[in-house]
C-alpha cells in the first residue's frame, strides 16, 4: 500500500526500519504494524484541528511520528490475541497515550484515541482487498522491508 512517508511541508518520517531489528523480524505482522503507524500518523496529520492542538502543547511532528511507531508496536500482542480468539476486539489504550504525552490532557488524549480507532478501521478496510495477507500470514517474511522505496 502506498503512503505519504513524508507529507508535504512536514519533517515527519516513519521508517519501516523502526519495525525490525534483525532479518527474522521482517515479518508480515511487523509490516502491518508499520502500515498502522503510517495510517495513524496520517489521520493525526490530516485532522488539522487535532494537529494544531498538539502543536500548541509542544508536540512536534517528530514526536507524533515516534508516538505512532510506539503505539503500533504495543498493539502486536492484542492483534495476536484477537487472531487466536483470546479476545473479541481490539481496544485502544488510553494509558499508553497518556504515558507518551503526559502533559496534553484528557481531551487531547480522547481525540488521539478517536484517531487511533479511525486509523484502525481505515487500515483494516484496505486489508480486505490487499493481497499481502499480513495477519493471516503474520509469521512469513515481508519482502517489502527490503524494497528501496521504504528504506531510509
Amino acid at each position: 500500500m502506498a503512503h505519504r512517508l513524508n507529507p508535504v511541508g512536514s519533517e515527519r518520517y516513519i521508517s519501516s526500519d523502526a519495525f525490525y531489528n534483525s532479518e527474522t523480524e521482517k515479518t508480515k505482522l511487523n509490516w502491518f504494524l508499520f502500515e498502522y503507524a503510517l495510517e495513524y500518523d496520517t489521520h493525526i496529520y490530516e485532522d488539522k484541528r487535532l494537529h494544531a492542538r498538539l502543536e500548541r502543547k509542544g508536540v512536534d511532528d517528530s514526536a507524533i511520528a515516534e508516538f505512532c511507531i510506539q503505539y503500533a508496536k504495543k498493539m502486536s500482542g492484542q492483534i495476536l490475541d484477537r487472531v487466536s480468539g483470546k479476545i473479541e476486539s481490539i481496544e485502544f489504550g488510553y494509558r499508553s497515550i497518556e504515558a507518551f504525552f503526559p502533559h496534553v490532557g484528557d481531551e487531547l488524549i480522547n481525540s488521539l484515541l478517536t484517531a487511533a480507532a479511525k486509523a484502525w478501521d481505515s487500515l483494516t478496510c484496505k486489508c480486505v482487498v490487499c493481497p499481502t495477507r499480513c495477519i493471516s500470514e503474520r509469521d512469513r517474511k515481508a519482502t517489502m522491508f527490503d524494497e528501496p522505496f521504504y528504506r531510509t
